[in-house]
């Protein structure tokens, strides 16, 4: 066997790159020399090269890995959040000691506190703790400002071979650690979170973080729109604004009623609109032969109905959200029902609803343009 040497490094960090790339799914890329700073090689999830919605749902559990001059080779995670950032917006507290919970002693200490952010660190070790001994890894989460994963093993006087060998199995255990952690935080970590937030918004700050993050998601600029009875307030994609014409449009409309909040796409015979000229031709010809095309199902449509409803099946099993093509109109439609939901946990459905319905666009126009 033939163990690897600075010289062969750049080489190296190659097969790494590749192989990372096999396990995941996701690109990535070898930092350059320059910036190095005492590690042997070091290659880094590159987020930027990823498609919009994959972005956001991206597996973030290897994010980098290096080697250090010392032999040692290690593999982190992206960093979960800036715990300040959870403790303040879900629970109006402000940590002084920016890592107050990097000891677990202390977790039992502000449980009471901070009830959902402990719960989370706490399913994030368990779950670390678990995929070690499937693995044979050596996990371990860092509970500080910005909690992250990480793990490591000693690879000195290892060949080629078998570095890239221990790269994959802790580069999978960390994949799985992140897969399982991000499940958990978004089915029963959400729900204690909406269950025990304590901070409370007023309507206006609420309506502005729901278009604050609906433009994180589609890019679409909205605008106030038209109260109808019984609506709260209503957002919807400015058809003045050019910029929108190129945004992600499947999420262009959002209402509040008094037990729900509905959301729909943007009419889908626009969806291959260049300009806002196309854009107002194609929206005026739908509303001149608005009671054919209910009459005749959807000819005006660029793309056949079963194939969007296709589509629209797949979101649903993606997201676990309910989405359904209207019959009146080409153009898809999400609810969810607001019950006993506090702000935070409206808007946390909000962004999953928002995912779904671009993902959905996005997957549209892909079956357009091709």
């Amino acid at each position: 066997m033939t163990e690897s040497t600075p010289e062969a490094s750049e080489e190296f960090a190659l097969k790494v790159k590749e192989l990372l790339e096999a396990i995941t799914g996701k690109p990535y890329t070898i930092e350059e020399k320059q910036r190095l700073e005492g590690h042997v090689w070091l290659v880094y999830l590159d987020v930027d090269k990823g498609k919009e919605m994959d972005r956001m749902l991206m597996n973030k559990g290897a994010s980098w890995v290096e080697e250090d001059k010392d032999g040692t080779i290690q593999v982190y995670s992206d960093k979960f959040y800036d715990i300040n950032d959870v403790a303040s917006e879900d629970y109006g507290i402000h940590f002084r000691d920016v890592n107050v919970l990097q000891d677990r002693k202390d977790w039992e200490k502000y449980r009471e506190k901070v009830p959902g952010l402990i719960a989370e660190l706490e399913a994030a070790d368990r779950t670390a703790n678990e995929t070690n001994e499937k693995y044979g890894t050596s996990i371990r989460l860092w509970s500080g400002l910005k909690p992250r994963l990480s793990t490591s093993f000693d690879a000195k006087g290892m060949s080629e071979e078998e570095k890239l060998q221990g790269i994959e199995r802790h580069t999978r255990a960390m994949y799985e650690t992140w897969g399982l952690w991000r499940k958990w935080a978004k089915s029963v970590g959400r729900e204690i979170y909406m269950k025990t937030t304590t901070n409370r918004m007023g309507r206006d700050e609420f309506i502005e973080e729901v278009r604050s993050r609906l433009f994180d998601i589609a890019r679409v600029n909205y605008d106030s729109g038209k109260k109808e009875q019984g609506t709260l307030w209503i957002r919807v994609g400015d058809t003045g604004n050019k910029d929108n014409i190129s945004a992600n449009r499947g999420v262009w409309f959002i209402s509040e009623t008094r037990d729900r909040i509905v959301m729909m796409s943007d009419n889908i015979d626009t969806i291959n609109a260049r300009n806002m000229e196309e854009y107002r031709q194609i929206q005026q010809r739908g509303r001149k032969k608005a009671l054919q095309a209910v009459e005749g199902g959807f000819r005006e449509m660029v793309i056949s109905s079963e194939l969007i409803k296709g589509v629209i099946e797949q979101i649903e099993e993606k997201f676990k959200v309910k989405m359904h093509l209207r019959k009146d109109r080409p153009i898809i439609e999400t609810a969810f029902s607001i019950g006993k939901l506090k702000p935070y946990g409206k808007l946390y459905e909000i962004e999953e609803h928002a995912k779904a319905l671009a993902e959905a666009w996005s997957q549209i126009k892909q079956a357009c343009n091709v």
